[in-house]
């Protein structure tokens, strides 16, 4: 089968998508901006917003598996060491929100064949999707900006960050690991201090 015929056949899928997000977005939309008109200055809300934008998210990966551009998940160079995200704290947030987090039990590399491809796929969807919250949260700080709510600018950061920032991190950091060296990543995801790979 040609591309262009493979393109054609996903058209009605593509376009079912589009409806169904429509639909999906509209309600949450009209809870959104009421929520921050009543409540936008309040910490309760720039807590609860990632919540409901999560759901949000959830409903549209389920309606079709939400992806950027290949290229977009590709791993750089200066990812491959981790100095990066080391620095940022990413180790640290890995630790402490530990049982929140989604978790991938290493022991799949070395048993499972394909594991490693499977486990670094499996990381493309929660990405996606707080990467999406992410944007969409940023706007409605810029929007409080607007208004001078720094009270609710500040609490909209830290909650954006720590919800959706650093599973972003987080996530890139494991894929990473797993991009690396079959002789390599077993010896550094597997070290005593760290039993599993986490990520959100």
């Amino acid at each position: 089968m040609t591309h262009s015929n493979v393109a054609a056949d996903d058209r009605p899928n593509r376009w079912r998508f589009v409806v169904g997000a429509i639909f999906t977005s509209i309600p949450f939309a009209a809870v959104l901006v009421w929520v921050a008109r009543s409540y936008g200055r309040s910490v309760v809300f720039a807590f609860g917003v990632n919540w409901l934008l999560m759901v949000w998210a959830i409903l549209l990966g389920r309606l079709r598996p939400l992806r950027l551009p290949a290229g977009y998940y590709v791993t750089r160079r200066f990812e491959k060491h981790g100095r990066v995200y080391d620095r940022l704290g990413v180790r640290w947030y890995q630790r402490m929100f530990r049982p929140m987090l989604w978790s991938v039990h290493p022991v799949r590399l070395r048993y499972e064949p394909g594991a490693r491809r499977a486990m670094m796929s499996a990381t493309y969807d929660p990405e996606t999707g707080h990467l999406l919250i992410f944007v969409v949260i940023i706007g409605i700080t810029l929007w409080a900006a607007a208004n001078r709510w720094w009270d609710a600018v500040a609490w909209l950061l830290l909650f954006n960050l720590l919800h959706n920032g650093y599973p972003v991190l987080s996530v890139r950091q494991i894929r990473a690991r797993l991009d690396r060296p079959l002789r390599k990543a077993p010896r550094h995801v597997l070290s005593g201090s760290e039993q599993e790979v986490t990520t959100r």
